[in-house]
């Protein structure tokens, strides 16, 4: 294979992260962060990426991985790409921090299931999404799976949006999710991931609401009582980079990576549908009660919402919204 990197740029690379001359096993070290627990889904798509990638390159190129948040939160790592410190990172809701436009993936009920996300994900809408990010400077080396989201809580199980009045619910750095739950009932805040088991367990929070693979991957069931099954919003994750780092690259790694992209979609996307009933199966071993909600009863609550959140954004935005919930 032919060397992915002229020679004076691997020694100034090789300087940069401390190996001052030593031997190492691949050509280029590219760094990619995510929030998210070693056996969570951000993590199984990461290391699917990351195990092609090195395949595709014959062991010449190696991507580290950094879980839990050790590089910082979701903003923080985005700064990161900025600053190009980081290579990679795993970004859902804060992605609106970078183009509000795209909060539209995380309106309540937009996406009907996983077929549902698929077709639109894979599909034109996808590709466009990756446009609007190059546009400002981003490169989506793929879209991976954060789950469709559920509310768990210390107080009493959630059937209808009137169960959440007065519950102090922790909720990803978004306004319009603070706001969505607000308009349910609840006393929401925002909090950062790595904080959040800490505060149920001192009882800051009552609940909380995340895919049911992070309720396993960071342990919930061991802080929380109640369960409720709402699968309100669909966490759209993205692989991210700076485009300019990623024009950086040997076209053979930029290649390899949007194939990885690819394999880590596949990779979280069945890591949440083998999620589904093993993580409800734990978490009703260690005492949690699950129960299904009135999806109605949400679906009717959450429709001013959609007016609401679309209102100030741009014209293609609120197209879009319609060629999500309308695509077959």
């Amino acid at each position: 294979m032919k060397p992915l990197l002229p020679a004076p740029l691997f020694t100034a690379l090789a300087l940069a992260v401390g190996l001052t001359g030593s031997a190492t096993a691949a050509d280029l070290e590219l760094r990619a962060a995510t929030i998210g627990s070693q056996q969570g889904i951000q993590m199984a798509g990461l290391t699917a990426l990351a195990e092609h990638v090195a395949g595709a390159t014959d062991d010449g190129v190696a991507i580290n991985l950094f879980h839990s948040g050790s590089l910082g939160d979701q903003i923080s790592n985005i700064e990161s790409l900025d600053t190009r410190t980081l290579d990679i990172a795993t970004i859902e809701t804060p992605i609106t921090t970078i183009d509000e436009d795209l909060g539209i993936l995380s309106l309540p009920y937009l996406f009907r299931d996983r077929e549902h996300v698929r077709a639109v994900l894979l599909g034109e809408v996808g590709e466009a999404i990756k446009e609007q990010l190059q546009e400002q400077d981003y490169r989506v080396i793929g879209f991976y799976e954060g789950g469709f989201r559920h509310i768990t809580n210390n107080r009493r199980p959630i059937e209808t949006p009137d169960d959440l009045n007065g519950l102090r619910i922790r909720t990803p750095e978004s306004r319009q999710r603070v706001e969505m739950f607000n308009a349910y009932g609840a006393n929401a805040s925002p909090l950062p991931y790595p904080e959040l088991y800490s505060a149920l367990q001192t009882r800051v929070f009552d609940g909380q609401e995340n895919p049911l693979v992070e309720v396993e991957a960071s342990r919930f069931y061991e802080v929380q009582d109640y369960l409720s099954l709402s699968g309100h919003v669909y966490t759209v994750g993205f692989l991210l980079m700076n485009e300019a780092r990623f024009q950086d690259l040997p076209e053979e790694v930029q290649q390899a990576l949007l194939e990885g992209g690819q394999k880590a979609f596949e990779a979280t996307e069945a890591f949440g549908e083998r999620a589904e009933q093993s993580v409800i199966d734990l978490v009703e071993q260690n005492g949690m009660q699950v129960n299904e909600v009135d999806t109605e009863a949400f679906i009717e609550a959450s429709q001013p919402l959609w007016e609401a959140f679309t209102q100030d954004l741009s014209e293609e935005a609120r197209a879009m919204v319609e060629r999500i919930a309308n695509h077959p």
